[in-house]
């Protein structure tokens, strides 16, 4: 009777096993840290910062490479694209135009407009410079108005105080009130892209107009990411955007559910019921 029991139980269980994995069907991917060109920071900040964020992640168990080459960031965005995965692309102010051609050149269906348009939810992390506006001003206001298809939005605004949130607390220990340079303009998000955590915002909560750090997303979609968008400054990048990806992207936004180790855990449990 104990074995019909069990045996019932672990079906029961497998069947939740996979309604689940189902359900969340964005399972944790990996991170690539470009560094190849950068804006609003010097080379020897970029090494810095992208050691210190790619040393936080491994010790977290996430997969994280750093790339330097335009091209090979691009086949990565390539083998990324709508996996099933939750990934994670890192940039120092500058989007490559190996996934987003200089000058707006390609405003519709680029690389890195496709990459965050499938429901893997993922997401791109800017520093410093303005998020996609490019080396010398290439692509300008443009690279975040097409990746947002958002007519108008734009990220102005120099030394705009942040206060942390109660979520940047949370998730983000190193984050502490500073002056940001380009935050997001919370008030132009239109359409399907919406407010998905605040870190630290001009009125300390999530109801501010300004914010960095800050995700947003495109409905069920990808998601945008800053943190620390300031000219020139030493600030703890690395330590934040790994915190923001270790404490809450891969823990609470992607829900991910490995099967083999739910797998493993659900029998564990059963086998010590017995």
């Amino acid at each position: 009777m104990k074995n019909r029991w069990l045996h019932s139980s672990f079906i029961v269980l497998l069947f939740w096993v996979v309604m689940e994995s189902a359900l969340f069907a964005q399972q944790r991917g990996e991170v690539l840290i470009y560094t190849g060109t950068f804006q609003w920071i010097d080379a020897g900040m970029v090494n810095a910062e992208s050691t210190t964020c790619e040393k936080l992640l491994k010790e977290a168990k996430i997969p994280v490479q750093v790339e330097p080459d335009q091209n090979k960031a691009a086949d990565w965005i390539k083998a990324t694209t709508d996996n099933g995965k939750l990934d994670v692309f890192i940039m120092y102010g500058d989007i490559p135009p190996s996934i987003y051609p200089g000058g707006n050149a390609k405003p519709d269906g680029s690389l890195a407009e496709k990459w965050i348009e499938t429901k893997d939810g993922d997401m791109y992390l800017n520093h410093a410079d303005y998020m996609f506006w490019g080396v010398g001003g290439r692509n300008k206001e443009g690279g975040l108005q097409n990746m947002m298809d958002i007519p108008g939005i734009v990220m102005w605004d120099d030394d705009t105080p942040m206060k942390v949130t109660a979520d940047g607390k949370k998730y983000t220990p190193s984050l502490k009130d500073y002056n940001t340079d380009r935050p997001f303009h919370l008030d132009q998000l239109a359409d399907n892209w919406k407010i998905e955590k605040v870190f630290a915002s001009n009125s300390g909560d999530d109801k501010g107009t300004r914010a960095d750090p800050v995700i947003v997303r495109d409905g069920n979609l990808g998601r945008l990411c800053i943190a620390y968008q300031t000219a020139s400054e030493k600030n703890p990048k690395g330590e934040v955007a790994s915190e923001i990806i270790i404490n809450y992207i891969y823990k609470e936004a992607a829900k991910y559910v490995d099967p083999q180790d739910k797998l493993s855990s659900t029998w564990g449990a059963i086998k010590r019921s017995d």
